[in-house]
């Protein structure tokens, strides 16, 4: 897989779990589900684009990191035979 591709679906990945995450608050104090943006108004929400940046290239870097420990035990395995 391509890093464009990976970028994209961790960017993704960080959109849909915005809220562990926290990019996304309500101005006020109470907690707020992704469902219930429409209902409070875009007015009424906080975007914290930063958070959702770091939270994108840290998705990427486990990620990578999962998928280059994977080829390296593969290889290791395959040279062992």
């Amino acid at each position: 897989m391509t890093k464009k591709k990976m970028i994209t679906i961790s960017f993704i990945i960080a959109l849909i779990f915005g809220f562990p995450f926290k990019w996304i608050q309500y101005k006020g104090e109470q907690m707020v589900s992704i469902f219930d943006v429409y209902n409070l108004g875009m007015k009424n929400m906080f975007f914290d684009f930063s958070l959702l940046f770091i939270s994108t290239f840290i998705i990427f870097l486990i990620w990578n990191w999962i998928l280059k420990n994977n080829n390296i035990r593969s290889h290791t395995k395959n040279v062992s035979k």
